[in-house]
């Protein structure tokens, strides 16, 4: 019935393939029993014993006779073989790959930080000791802060660093609400009252969670965006940017990642991509582009056009004057913003990790940045 249920549960979230693994692990134990049994081998074995004690009875005495194999053996030796091929063979390599990876691990940077997090702010329950003594009310103590980071991390901040983050995969669906509005706040303000409500002094950034790969798309932006309601399209879209071919004279094709204001006022980017400074660009880019179906019906964006322009204001300006629709101000590098931002004023750097990431468009950066808010 444990089996059953786990099964069920399994099938309705992957999830609890960890648990899962617990009953096929006794069932193939049980079964691997079961087919030996009907070889013969409990007989083998108690054979075996009661041999092992005519022979302690005999110590000392002359041996008659001497090992014979019979076809039990034979049956013996094949159920052995077959459980052995069935049952665990084929998963010794794919046991030694996963044993040898950690893909789930926080990383070298990860480790670091937070350790240096639990080194380097104050202790949030007065005594460390009450860290081993919360009861599952969480009746903190006055003293108590929240640490901000997206909820993937939330866990590793609890048990590595000691400190209270302000969610983890377990928690509500609104803790996770809370967060991600935070992290894609478009001002200052509006994210300081998230973090004030929070009781938010330390936010912990790393790349995942605020740069978006050009080439890959990957990173964990989106699923903050998605969080908080918003699509991701509003702050990053694939277009396609017709170009011609050297060789062969044809026009080719390339999709390329552009980035929205959005994006950069974010306080995410703000935080990990500027490390909150103040920013001022130095071109600024207008496109105009068409949307056409595809030949499943499916709309892309292709690029028509492009102007650039020294400053924001001017491309702006530009923007408001045009009639034509399909405009958009871009930036084609998460590293280097289209509008101005201002330095923000609550939130100071305080530990960026030794171990680096290296980024298509900004090189070599800190994997990890704490900062310090200060109401």
């Amino acid at each position: 019935m444990w089996s059953v249920v786990i099964l069920i549960a399994n099938l309705g979230q992957r999830r609890f393939g960890y648990y899962y693994a617990v009953n096929v692990a006794l069932l193939t134990g049980y079964l691997s029993w079961r087919v030996l049994e009907l070889a013969g081998f409990r007989e083998l074995t108690a054979r075996a014993a009661q041999a092992v004690k005519g022979v302690r009875s005999r110590k000392g005495r002359p041996q008659k006779g001497g090992f014979t194999f019979t076809i039990n053996h034979v049956v013996m030796v094949l159920a052995v073989l077959v459980i052995f091929f069935i049952a665990f063979f084929w998963n010794i390599e794919p046991a030694i790959s996963v044993a040898s990876q950690a893909p789930y691990a926080p990383s070298d940077a990860w480790m670091s930080s937070l350790y240096w997090l639990k080194e380097n702010t104050p202790e949030p329950f007065d005594d460390p000791d009450y860290y081993y003594q919360m009861e599952a009310s969480h009746s903190y103590p006055e003293s108590a802060y929240g640490v901000m980071a997206w909820w993937d991390y939330g866990y590793w901040i609890t048990r590595i660093a000691h400190r209270l983050p302000n969610a983890n995969p377990s928690q509500h669906p609104q803790a996770v609400t809370n967060v991600a509005s935070f992290f894609i706040s478009q001002d200052e303000k509006t994210a300081s009252e998230i973090a004030e409500e929070l009781d938010t002094s330390y936010v912990i950034i790393d790349n995942a969670t605020a740069y978006i790969d050009p080439a890959t798309i990957s990173g964990k932006f989106w699923a903050i965006v998605t969080w908080a309601g918003n699509r991701p399209d509003e702050y990053f879209d694939g277009y396609l940017l017709p170009q011609e071919d050297q060789q062969s004279g044809r026009t080719v094709y390339t999709p390329v990642t552009l980035y929205y204001p959005e994006y950069y006022r974010s306080l995410a980017v703000r935080l990990y991509n500027f490390d909150g400074k103040a920013v001022t660009p130095e071109s600024v880019w207008v496109i105009s582009y068409e949307e056409r179906p595809d030949e499943t019906g499916q709309l892309y964006k292709l690029i028509t056009g492009a102007e650039e322009f020294g400053t924001y204001e001017e491309a702006e300006t530009y923007l408001n004057s045009q009639e034509i629709p399909n405009l958009r101000i871009i930036s084609t590098n998460p590293m280097f913003s289209p509008v101005p931002l201002e330095e923000l004023e609550h939130y100071e750097l305080i530990h960026s990790s030794n171990s680096t990431v290296t980024l298509p468009d900004a090189g070599v950066i800190p994997e990890i940045k704490i900062f310090q808010y200060k109401e």
